[in-house]
């Protein structure tokens, strides 16, 4: 391929120029999670391995098909991520330079500004390379490094790549668990536990189960949790368990901070039993908290098979969604509660509350409990036509001194149908609000009971208006739920009577 002046130039001027020598660390540090997995990479060959998650991660320089001015610098890129950033961050670029490998960029350097800015145009739809490529220039300015210029770099900033939406895997995890799924979980968590048990390997798949319910934990959470982590506090006899989570992805620290989460007296108990056996097993000193037969630390993977297991045998299935489904349940159930976005992110281990407010932006649950509280959820409407009040009557066939009568959202209704409870007696209730959901009311088959879920759903309007100006109060308001349940037996109650005409 014929190159025109300025790259011509560019050569030139890179062969008067120094070129750019790996002259790193010979052993880099590296973040670790664990005292069982190495500290160091050894960068004095070809071959650098390190570990993260119990999964190890390697990368052959001599198995990349680079070009000789561009190795020292890939080399020094990843020497600075190493040591810089988490561990798996260093993955994304090795898989860059891979796939950069195979390209006809990656047989020159210096690059000129129409080759990158071509290539680039191709990884349109493929923004990890446009990102990695984009820090990894950035970093060879900073550097100095000859064959890295601002105006190129400025270039490289400005390019723009297919558009994901903002926490799009938040969203995409709102499926969640349903209803019935969760009770599911629960009963999984209840009844896989076997207390008669003497070996530690029979419940620990139940225990990181009801861990993962309980605090929503990362796959590496588990696997960096330490025996040690595990606390237990008897103030007057009365026992509150612990566990001191690492945080996963917590910014600048090269050991992971651990912050105290509180955890339930069933779970606490279940694992206070499975340390002592553990340590019965492996001996007092056993450093991690799960581990294989051999006392090994499990790696992530192992982790989540064990989690996937536990959802089949839970009758969940939610493809390519393990510990995250759990961690989602639990970010988007405390927002459904109306949880703050800070609270959410602290409890998750965030570094921002960016993805805990997209938790609070996609609160379906509160929509569910409006419709409910104003009478338009067809399945709570079938629930209630199952529990409908006594015999429909027509008016003119009761005694007016049983008809029913009283006021709604201040207003006076009357002649909705009769009282069956003997004449003399006084009912201790509410009349009207208590009427719909009682045996012993017969509606009368033309009653106005049109005009009572009117005055009924204008009434529970002003209450959920009350209750969401108080967060976290319109889920657990009572007053709510007293009428959603009226409203759908007054609405169980006009079918029945437009049947009966008919």
């Amino acid at each position: 391929m014929k190159k025109n002046n300025a790259e011509i130039v560019l050569i030139d001027n890179y062969i008067n120029h120094e070129v750019y020598q790996f002259s790193g660390r010979q052993l880099v540090p590296i973040r670790t999670r664990t005292n069982d997995q190495p500290r160091y990479v050894d960068t004095r060959n070809d071959h650098w391995e390190w570990f993260d998650g119990g999964i190890k991660f390697s990368i052959d320089w001599t198995a990349l098909n680079l070009s000789p001015g561009f190795i020292p610098i890939a080399k020094g890129y990843l020497s600075y991520s190493l040591e810089k950033n988490a561990p798996r961050t260093s993955v994304a670029i090795v898989q860059f330079l891979k796939r950069f490998s195979t390209l006809p960029l990656s047989k020159i350097f210096p690059w000129s500004e129409n080759e990158i800015l071509n290539q680039l145009s191709l990884w349109f739809d493929d923004r990890q390379m446009v990102i990695v490529f984009r820090r990894l220039y950035d970093w060879g300015l900073g550097q100095g490094i000859y064959g890295f210029n601002t105006r190129v770099n400025l270039l490289i900033a400005e390019v723009k790549t297919i558009k994901v939406q903002a926490n799009s895997r938040v969203f995409l995890g709102q499926i969640g668990l349903s209803e019935f799924e969760e009770i599911n979980l629960i009963q999984r968590i209840s009844t896989g536990y076997n207390l008669a048990s003497n070996s530690w390997r029979d419940n620990l798949p139940n225990i990181i189960l009801h861990l993962g319910f309980e605090l929503g934990l990362r796959s590496i959470q588990y696997h960096a949790l330490d025996v040690a982590d595990f606390e237990e506090v008897k103030p007057n006899d009365i026992s509150f368990f612990t566990i001191w989570l690492p945080m996963a992805k917590k910014i600048g620290e090269q050991r992971p901070q651990r912050r105290p989460r509180k955890i339930s007296n069933d779970l606490g108990l279940k694992l206070k039993l499975y340390i002592l056996k553990l340590q019965e097993a492996f001996g007092e000193t056993i450093e991690p908290l799960f581990v294989d037969r051999r006392g090994n630390r499990l790696s992530v993977e192992r982790i989540a098979t064990i989690l996937k297991g536990e959802h089949v045998a839970a009758n969940i299935r939610h493809e390519g969604q393990v510990s995250m489904l759990l961690r989602h349940h639990l970010g988007q159930g405390l927002a459904d509660q109306g949880a703050p976005a800070e609270m959410i992110a602290e409890l998750l281990g965030h570094n921002s509350t960016i993805a805990a407010q997209a938790y609070v932006a996609a609160t379906p649950n509160i929509a569910k409990i409006k419709s409910k509280a104003l009478g338009k959820s067809e399945p709570y409407k079938r629930i209630m036509a199952a529990l409908l009040t006594g015999d429909v009557v027509k008016k003119d066939d009761v005694n007016k001194n049983s008809h029913v009568h009283g006021i709604v959202n201040m207003t006076y209704i009357g002649g909705i149908g009769s009282c069956a409870l003997p004449s003399p007696t006084c009912c201790p209730y509410n009349p009207v609000y208590s009427c719909y959901t009682c045996k012993k009311f017969h509606p009368f088959v033309d009653g106005p009971h049109g005009e009572v879920k009117l005055a009924l759903q204008d009434e529970a309007q002003y209450f959920l208006d009350a209750a969401e100006q108080v967060e976290g109060s319109l889920e657990y308001n009572r007053a709510v739920t007293q009428h959603e349940r009226t409203i759908f037996a007054v609405n169980a109650t006009i079918d029945y009577c437009k049947k009966e005409v008919l």
